[in-house]
């Protein structure tokens, strides 16, 4: 078990406090906060880059064509999404202005925006406390488990990540949807490499402490 040092009362109390914050600029510019969602005593912990044009609007992580893709590795993987606890690194949506056509593009965030909200993700784990955690993409996994991560070469192994629990980097759905489409082989096995990393994530987040 995770010590739980906290100053909220519940995860819930997390989930609103996080609603008002305001500790970086990316909160003007929000809909609303994108705070984790699922089962809130989910053995395993997925964690992505930061929430979508579609979650912005809906709160909720992984809710769009990005969703969709990461439900169909959970159900191959033998999961379910309200078995699992889905979050992010951030949970306000990261824009910049498209100049031609004058619309809000999502962009990567900024380190400092990523750091003004880790303590809302330190909270998560702290309440959820996972067994594991997995990394969903290269950046979330720098991020999780430092620069020096490479996916291509360390995807699917095995890592101590934030507070000393296994981690998994893997790739991300989105990257083998625009994979297929120029070298389908490819994606056909990363795919398969997906949801094998999957299941072996949930059958070790299975296991007895």
């Amino acid at each position: 078990m995770l010590p739980l040092f906290s100053d909220y009362p519940s995860l819930d109390a997390v989930r609103a406090e996080c609603g008002r914050c305001v500790a970086c600029t990316l909160s003007a510019g929000r809909t609303q906060t994108v705070f984790g969602a699922g089962s809130a005593q989910a053995h395993l912990m997925l964690i992505g880059h930061g929430p979508s044009l579609t979650d912005d609007q809906t709160g909720l992580p992984y809710s769009g064509p990005a969703g969709d893709l990461l439900d169909t590795a959970l159900t191959q993987a033998g999961l379910r999404r309200d078995e699992v606890w889905i979050t992010n690194l951030h949970k306000c949506i990261a824009t910049k202005m498209n100049k031609q056509t004058g619309r809000a593009e999502q962009r990567p965030p900024h380190v400092e925006e990523i750091a003004a909200c880790a303590p809302w993700l330190e909270q998560e784990i702290l309440w959820v406390q996972p067994r594991v955690l997995v990394a969903i993409g290269g950046p979330a996994a720098q991020v999780l488990l430092g620069k020096e991560f490479q996916l291509t070469v360390q995807r699917g192994r095995w890592q101590t990540g934030p507070h000393g629990l296994p981690t998994l980097g893997i790739v991300q759905p989105t990257y083998l949807k625009r994979l297929n489409e120029h070298d389908r082989p490819a994606a056909v096995q990363g795919w398969r490499d997906l949801v094998a990393d999957l299941r072996r994530a949930a059958e070790r987040a299975a296991q007895p402490d």
